[in-house]
């Protein structure tokens, strides 16, 4: 059964997602050496959203109510975003 044909899936999204991507780029503004390409960055992010739990929401409404995360998920996040930069940065997927 293909679900994509019978459902709009438009509206499931993993907040931390966007969480990540925020914290990511304080960590660039304060760090240049970062590597900026495409394959960094979406490694960072994959490697940090594998490492912390998903917030998904479900609806338009959800959206417009989104609670905020407490200090200790922030804190993980903050870790797990770090902890994938030096990953990446100490082995990058391109040459």
């Amino acid at each position: 059964m293909d679900l994509n044909n019978l459902y709009s899936f438009d509206y499931l999204i993993n907040e931390s997602e966007e969480l990540v991507k925020e914290a990511l780029g304080k960590e660039m503004e304060k760090d240049n050496t970062i590597c900026d390409c495409q394959d960094c960055i979406l490694d960072i992010m994959g490697l940090a959203l594998n490492n912390i739990k998903p917030l998904y929401k479900t609806s338009l409404k959800g959206s417009l109510y989104t609670t905020v995360p407490d200090a200790k998920y922030v804190e993980t996040l903050n870790k797990a975003v770090k902890l994938a930069i030096k990953k990446v940065k100490d082995n990058p997927s391109h040459s």
